[in-house]
């Protein structure tokens, strides 16, 4: 992966605004600094000491908030703040408790619960290489951050690179990405044809091993209990119709919201969500197989109360009757 791509997507006003140092400013927003004690307790649990780190995971939650987040003017319903808490105060445990990891694994892996997602409006500056355009910027903020925050170890820095490029997903509609689900199914063959030898390097074989568990913490919201994982359906749904413009208190956003609902949650469990690494499917595979059913019922279900050839009310309609249906299935 020889792009650098600090060069390709620059600071945004965000990044800019908060720098490695804000955390420190006595004006911090009180909202900022939970978000901060929050972020320090979870890399406390996870076994990370490394202040620089914890430092670096913070100050990436509080930018992530800042721009899709309460404390911003773009909020996103599923890509915000609260996605990244999710991932370090509960599915990164999960998984460490399946996972012998050094302690610069774990510190990857807290690293790229925090950094993974920090960008979701970028317009894709570059053709070589096989991620998206958001994981290219966040990963480019994310290595500015390490740079601020004098962390140039190779191990850190390969190990993170690996696992946000890994995450890329794509649901078959990106010809630029791949036909389906997290690339990090794909990354050693992709590697092959790229760097040949990589294999021979023992932190790069780490690194991709790494990247795989990542990738699964990603998805991992299809471990969560079932009305947990509804919700976090309806958040994407939201958060999508939002990108779109479309109001969900109107029509023009109920078909939308009707398909995500039904075919998208099925082909997301059915076909794109599959687990890359044995530790992934150790921790998050049972729940995930029981919210599989869970899925298909609700499903059914409501393609029942909306039948083909209905014209749902609004995108209110749609989700007010997949929350009901869910809270019946869980």
């Amino acid at each position: 992966m020889p792009i650098d791509y600090r060069l390709v997507y620059p600071a945004d006003a965000v990044e800019q605004a908060v720098p490695i140092g804000a955390l420190s400013s006595p004006s911090l927003d009180p909202g900022a600094a939970t978000y901060a004690h929050r972020v320090a307790r979870a890399c406390e649990r996870a076994g990370i000491g490394n202040a620089a780190v914890i430092h670096v995971a913070s100050v990436a939650v509080v930018r992530m908030a800042m721009r899709y987040g309460p404390l911003g003017k773009d909020g996103h319903a599923y890509h915000n703040q609260d996605h990244l808490l999710e991932l370090l105060e509960d599915k990164l445990p999960a998984l460490l408790a399946h996972a012998g990891l050094t302690t610069i694994g774990r510190e990857a892996l807290a690293l790229f619960c925090a950094c993974h997602d920090l960008r979701q409006r970028e317009a894709r500056r570059h053709d070589d290489e096989p991620i998206g355009a958001n994981e290219a910027a966040s990963l480019a903020e994310t290595e500015r951050l390490l740079d601020a925050a004098g962390l140039s170890g190779t191990a850190l820095r390969m190990m993170l690179r690996f696992a946000i490029v890994g995450s890329t997903f794509a649901a078959g509609n990106d010809e630029n990405v791949q036909s389906q689900g997290a690339f990090a199914h794909r990354l050693a063959g992709w590697l092959d044809g790229s760097q040949p030898g990589w294999r021979d390097d023992p932190i790069a074989a780490e690194a991709e091993h790494l990247a795989r568990m990542a990738a699964d913490i990603d998805t991992s919201n299809v471990a969560s209990p079932y009305i947990d994982f509804a919700q976090s359906a309806v958040a994407l749904a939201t958060e999508i119709q939002y990108r779109a413009g479309r109001a969900l208190d109107t029509a023009e956003s109920a078909a939308g919201c009707l398909g995500f609902l039904t075919e998208g949650q099925e082909r997301y469990v059915f076909a794109l969500q599959r687990f890359a690494s044995r530790e992934g499917r150790a921790t998050f595979g049972a729940q995930r197989d029981a919210n599989a059913a869970r899925v298909r019922e609700t499903g059914r279900r409501l393609r029942e109360r909306f039948p083909a050839g209905s014209s749902p009310s609004s995108g209110h309609a749609v989700i007010n009757a997949f929350r009901e249906i869910a809270a019946e299935a869980h």
